[in-house]
């Protein structure tokens, strides 16, 4: 199939319509026009190839998965990676909370006892300021949930945290604007300095948890056993788990997954990015984002935590039509629905990595991928052909 055939199947199944069809394969770019709202200082636009990720069945439900990504062989290995997982169910997300959180921080002399007040009275009337601040996200089934205190190293530093269930929202100006009231109104009930007043990007109370088994028989491959081979994956993890060097590539191949997803959807990338990285630093030393072991099934069984701050109203999600295409073929789903495909995404995505890892090495499937890439680079730069590629790679 090429890409009009792709989107006409997708047309006859009744995911897209036809006039969605003919925007995307249009390059599904933006006019001038509506580029212009969007940013500033405009000249153009920059688009991104659109690709469809098979095989998936997460929770029982069988979903296609756009990602817009330049790079050869995630697309594939997504969906090879999702074809491994269907040998035991596919993939078993748990529900989530779209909490978002925001931070006040501020200054109070270091003689104050601010964990009594904070409990006299101070956490309650936050909890009210913050409620009137945005009165009809309540009505909409969200709200504030919770206000915490956090006192940091430096005495007399301290941070409040108010937890926002921001509905069908990412939540970014939701709780931006919350910490904003807040704030300005704090020094009415403590002697106190006000310093930032921002949402954070580590979502701890927004993490999203999914699973998945394989049968030892599927990960036979290349003259490897199924049983050797899944103890291998399990060691390739170990080895991110023991070193943050090796966690950084391996989370690096994760996000891999979930960063074209996100684009896809229109949801910012660089907030999930961050997120995700640094909640991989909470223990204290960069760790892997997933797990990988043989449970008491003798089955290979991966798990993915992380915080997937995502939403399917607000920012550009509605308003560019890419991404409402995307969220459609999608199943329209809600936003911590959204989180589990893609943190689903990211353990298929992390399981290709890794077994080609463990076993034949990453470059045997990713070059042979790349390939397109390369013929397409000669003929601007007269590059050698990738047979001479391949030798050099081998000598390295």
């Amino acid at each position: 199939m090429n890409s009009k055939q792709r989107c006409q199947a997708l047309v006859s199944r009744n995911i897209l319509t036809q006039e969605e069809a003919h925007f995307l394969n249009n390059s599904g770019a933006l006019s001038l026009n509506q580029a212009e709202k969007f940013i500033e200082n405009c000249i153009g636009g920059f688009t991104l190839p659109l690709g469809i990720a098979t095989n998936f069945l997460i929770d029982g439900q069988e979903i296609f998965i756009p990602m817009a990504v330049e790079e050869s062989s995630v697309v594939a290995a997504a969906s090879f990676g999702a074809k491994l997982a269907r040998t035991c169910g596919g993939f078993f997300s748990e529900p989530t909370e779209n909490i978002a959180t925001c931070q006040i921080q501020f200054i109070v002399d270091a003689s104050i006892n601010i964990h009594a007040i904070f409990h006299e009275y101070l956490k309650e009337q936050i909890f009210t300021y913050a409620h009137q601040s945005q009165p009809r996200l309540a009505q909409r089934g969200g709200g504030v949930k919770s206000v915490e205190l956090r006192s940091l190293a430096k005495p007399g530093y301290h941070v409040i945290h108010i937890n926002v269930d921001t509905c069908e929202a990412m939540g970014a100006n939701i709780v931006n604007s919350i910490a904003e009231e807040v704030g300005r109104k704090l020094p009415e009930l403590l002697p106190c300095a006000v310093g930032s007043k921002i949402l954070t990007n580590l979502t701890i109370h927004r993490v999203t948890k999914v699973k998945c088994e394989i049968e030892f028989s599927a990960l036979e491959r290349d003259g490897y056993s199924g049983e050797e081979a899944a103890k291998r994956i399990c060691s390739v993890w170990e080895f991110a788990d023991l070193d943050p060097f090796r966690a950084a590539t391996h989370n690096k191949g994760i996000m891999n997954g979930i960063d074209p997803v996100v684009i896809a959807t229109g949801n910012d990338w660089r907030a999930v990015e961050a997120g995700c990285h640094a909640f991989a630093s909470l223990s204290g030393t960069y760790k892997p984002l997933t797990k990988w072991f043989i449970n008491n099934n003798n089955r290979l069984q991966g798990e993915i935590a992380l915080p997937i701050a995502v939403g399917t109203v607000g920012g550009v999600t509605k308003i560019h039509p890419s991404a409402t295409a995307c969220l459609k073929l999608m199943g329209s789903p809600s936003a911590s629905r959204l989180s589990a495909l893609i943190a689903s995404v990211g353990l298929a995505q992390n399981l290709s990595a890794i077994r080609a890892l463990g076993c034949e090495g990453i470059q045997k499937g990713h070059m042979a991928l790349h390939e397109k890439n390369l013929e397409m680079m000669r003929q601007y730069d007269h590059l050698p052909s990738i047979s001479v590629v391949e030798d050099q790679i081998d000598k390295q």
